[in-house]
């Protein structure tokens, strides 16, 4: 006899309020000027796609640019960044996330590990740096599809990869597309040349930095987060183009990004995507000048090059 489908887990109660706040936000469909929702296509059975609910209200203004998204642990779930990527949505962008969304207990969870299993140090990866590319592959397409509900609606020279952790080095592999304008590297960097890369991640490593030639951001936690010092040493490598890395204190590799909108790196993130793909003079401020707002913001340590 067939089972039936498990329960969904519910949230430990020193999480619940957290999620439940989460979970509004996202019913709101987003903070930004058009509201978001996370969508499936069958014609992209690979991903999950994250765009303002009404097409036609948010391309009113200009087509949307197209942003494409690597999960941390390299995970195959289109909807494990939910919250994060929603919001980024909702500011006016076609989100293309790699996997095709789970159970909605992904979004929340710190870890998909259970508690006490040994981490696989050897496992075949469950998602490719290639996949970032086949997003972007896909939207231009479906931009130029007669019938599809992007056509004419994206923007294919307004391109940007990013990712979180594993998903960050699989964004530096996608980066050396010629198509994409900018790349954000979230709680992220690459490993010293000479290392094994990361499966999935392409060959992705400080050599590969050279092959980027757009402005880079690489956001991370504090020295907590395991990936602090990878993205300090690939900012200080990358002198060839601009460049940016932002550090906060008190934040560690992940948890954050469990909070409503996607936590506190979510509206960094949008700034930066308005100013490298929109061009918009206020997203620009929050980076650069004398009174660069980044820069001032309690916590925040910024520094930049070429910028």
């Amino acid at each position: 006899m067939a089972q039936a489908p498990a329960a969904e887990e519910t949230p430990p109660a020193d999480m619940a309020a957290q999620v439940a706040a989460a979970r509004a936000a996202l019913d709101a469909g987003g903070q930004g000027a058009f509201k978001a929702e996370m969508v499936s296509d069958p014609r992209l059975p690979t991903h999950t796609i994250y765009r303002p609910r009404n097409m036609a209200a948010a391309t009113r203004a200009g087509r949307l640019p197209i942003v494409a998204f690597g999960n941390g642990a390299c995970a195959n779930i289109g909807n494990r960044f939910r919250y994060f990527l929603t919001e980024v949505a909702s500011h006016g962008y076609l989100v293309l996330a790699t996997g095709p969304a789970r159970e909605r207990t992904v979004e929340w969870k710190v870890s998909l590990t259970p508690p006490g299993a040994p981490v696989p140090m050897d496992r075949p990866p469950e998602s490719f740096a290639a996949q970032l590319n086949d997003a972007i592959d896909w939207a231009i397409a479906e931009n130029s599809r007669k019938g599809s509900p992007y056509f004419g609606k994206l923007d294919p020279s307004k391109v940007a990869v990013m990712g979180q952790s594993c998903g960050g080095v699989q964004a530096v592999s996608a980066a050396a597309d010629k198509r994409v304008k900018t790349a954000l590297v979230l709680n992220s960097g690459t490993f010293a040349e000479g290392s094994k890369p990361l499966p999935g991640t392409g060959d992705a490593n400080k050599a590969s930095l050279r092959r980027i030639h757009v402005p880079v951001a690489w956001i991370s936690g504090d020295p907590s987060d395991v990936a602090h010092k990878n993205a300090m040493a690939d900012f200080a490598a990358f002198t060839h183009a601009p460049a940016m890395w932002a550090w906060h204190e008190g934040t560690g590799h992940s948890a954050h990004w469990r909070d409503p909108h996607g936590g506190l790196f979510t509206p960094v993130v949008v700034d930066w995507l308005d100013w490298q793909l929109k061009r918009k003079s206020a997203a620009r401020a929050t980076f650069t000048g004398v009174k660069c707002k980044l820069c001032a913001a309690p916590g925040w340590h910024v520094q930049g090059r070429g910028l």
